[in-house]
């Protein structure tokens, strides 16, 4: 079952809050699991929106080079976009010491 099948059995207004962190579509390493076009679908954000709570609040890791499409079907969903958190990190895919 995926994500958006799952939240279907979900009554509306039933969650407090969602974190999330969907692939972020870049096609890592050639693997399709991250080049579903999932972040992008309205659809699955309309679905968060309809089981959260009044009030509650989704926090969605994207990355830095699609982020901004994350964001755009997040808000055509009907969310009302806030701040934005970065998170920094100084390397990055971790790599042998041998």
């Amino acid at each position: 079952m995926d994500c958006l099948e799952g939240m279907k059995l979900l009554d509306d207004n039933s969650v407090d809050s969602i974190v999330t962190d969907p692939p972020y579509e870049l096609g890592f390493m050639g693997k399709k699991w991250d080049s579903t076009g999932i972040a992008y679908n309205v659809d699955v954000w309309r679905e968060c929106l309809r089981v959260l709570k009044p009030g509650g609040h989704l926090l969605a890791f994207g990355g830095t080079r699609t982020q901004h499409r994350m964001v755009c079907a997040i808000e055509d969903a009907g969310f009302e976009i806030r701040e934005q958190i970065q998170w920094i990190f100084g390397s990055g895919f971790p790599k042998s010491m041998n």
